[in-house]
């Protein structure tokens, strides 16, 4: 073979080799990118402020409730300072409840498991009779740094009760903001509260804003998280006159809903929150099932820098179970309260909070209507309609379509089949269509007057995201 041959022969398998080679790398960059991967939440501690029970037969129920797996799952709660005590374990399947019948302290939740992310914990508070009658509900929440709450009152006649916890083994460090009709507030001694490790403090509002009406609170953990709550208590003389936790409310914002405006209501207002420094025009307009319409004389209201206004809707809302929503051009802060005055018995209040729409599951543990009467779900669709799903742990599951603009009232016990002791825990998914927002009422009429209690959801925690491992053997020379 001449030698010009066996070039040429050597130029075409070096020609085929590089051809092999070209086809076989893109075959190797094809291969599929790393992804991040979620990772379930497995673990919940949550804040209850009070169990509290005592004289005229008054208990608290806590309910901690998982909507997911019970596969391993755990749970206990604990007892802060100053009232000291073990931690006592709950069997979870699918609920557990703590039934509370002597004074108790403000307690931490701790739910580990498959099912955690999954889970709400309640407290629901009667007394049947005395100068504290009343029914209270409160949806148990997680540690935070801020805490918004409106419509605290520091006049004679009522005890309202600022409870600060920290669940935690170091100081927290917590500053009080207060702001009311007659501008900011700055009672001595609020810019650097210690709440000390595993320890609940009371504040009396009295004595932060004496004969002072229609406050706002901003709690900031300056250091450290911890929970807050507020509950609000009216007397006239010996008589009562209501008693509700104020929930935590949204920060200021320009938007905002309010629902759970209680049917059969005669007065209901909205107290508004300017906590910044350039007066707010706020629009409002009332969601009822039948009705969306912007209030008779409230078409909009102006809330001065550093001040609050109460809102009157009694004339507007009429009774009727209600949301109101609200549009500005400054941040504000809402909430809302219906009391009911019976002909005969005690009058009964109850508070709701602004909230953000449902965008994933959330779940409610106590849903039992007092004296086996009335347990409603309280839907709002304030722009497009709406369709949720409602279901219990391996029970019935009902979807309710909400038309646009409006808000539905749904009898619990009637859309899941339940009987006098109500659904149990129940959720709440949105499915399709525009933002909706919830709220659940407990209602009934006692021998002494009415009872009403609220709560908004728990919305559960999604999944954490992790991000992709990525094999990088230039590391090791580095």
């Amino acid at each position: 073979m001449s030698a010009a041959r066996r070039v040429a022969i050597g130029l075409l398998l070096l020609g085929a080799l590089i051809a092999v080679a070209a086809s076989v790398r893109p075959a190797a960059r094809a291969e599929r990118a790393p992804h991040g991967a979620l990772e379930p939440v497995r673990s919940v501690s949550v804040l209850c402020p009070s169990l509290t029970g005592g004289p005229s037969g008054g208990f608290t129920d806590m309910s901690v409730a998982t909507l997911g797996s019970t596969r391993g799952l755990k749970a206990s709660y604990t007892p802060l300072l100053p009232v000291k005590g073990p931690s006592h374990s709950l069997t979870v399947n699918p609920r557990a409840v703590a039934h509370q019948t002597t004074p108790y302290a403000a307690v931490s939740v701790q739910v580990t498991g498959d099912g955690a992310a999954a889970t709400a914990v309640s407290q629901v508070a009667l007394v049947p009779e005395g100068i504290r009658r009343g029914l209270t509900d409160l949806a148990c929440a997680p540690p935070a740094s801020d805490w918004w709450f409106a419509g605290a009152d520091g006049r004679v006649g009522v005890t309202d009760v600022l409870l600060l916890a920290n669940p935690a083994d170091q100081n927290a460090n917590v500053a009080l903001s207060l702001w009311s009709a007659r501008g900011p507030l700055s009672p001595p001694g609020t810019n650097s509260i210690i709440v000390p490790p595993r320890t609940a403090l009371l504040e009396q509002v009295a004595a932060l804003a004496p004969d002072v009406p229609g406050i706002t609170v901003h709690v900031h953990a300056n250091s450290g998280t911890i929970g807050a709550a507020l509950l609000d208590q009216h007397t006239s003389g010996i008589r009562p006159v209501g008693v509700d936790w104020i929930p935590p409310t949204t920060g200021p914002a320009t938007s905002s809903v309010v629902t759970g405006f209680a049917p059969g209501a005669s007065l209901d207002w909205l107290e508004l929150t300017n906590p910044g420094n350039r007066d707010a025009t706020v629009a409002l307009r009332v969601v009822t099932p039948t009705r969306n319409f912007q209030p008779a004389g409230h078409q909009s209201v102006v809330v001065a820098a550093g001040h609050t206004v109460t809102v009157d809707l009694a004339g507007a809302v009429a009774g009727e179970t209600a949301a109101v929503t609200t549009s500005s051009d400054a941040p504000i802060v809402t909430e809302g309260m219906s009391l009911l005055t019976p002909t005969t018995g005690f009058d009964e209040v109850a508070w709701v909070a602004a909230q953000q729409p449902l965008r994933s599951p959330a779940g409610i543990a106590a849903n039992s209507p007092p004296f086996g009467q009335q347990v409603t779900l309280v839907l709002t669709a304030p722009s497009s309609a709406a369709t949720v799903k409602v279901s219990t742990p391996g029970g019935p599951t009902a979807t309710v379509r909400v038309p646009g603009g409006r808000t539905a009232a749904v009898d619990l016990r009637a859309l899941l089949r339940a009987g006098p002791s109500g659904p149990g825990p129940i959720q709440i998914t949105p499915v399709d269509g525009g933002p909706v927002y919830a709220v659940r009422l407990l209602h009934a009429l006692g021998a002494h007057g009415p009872l009403l209690a609220e709560e908004a959801p728990t919305v559960f925690p999604l999944p954490i995201p992790l991000p992709a491992v990525v094999p990088d053997l230039r590391a090791a020379t580095r």
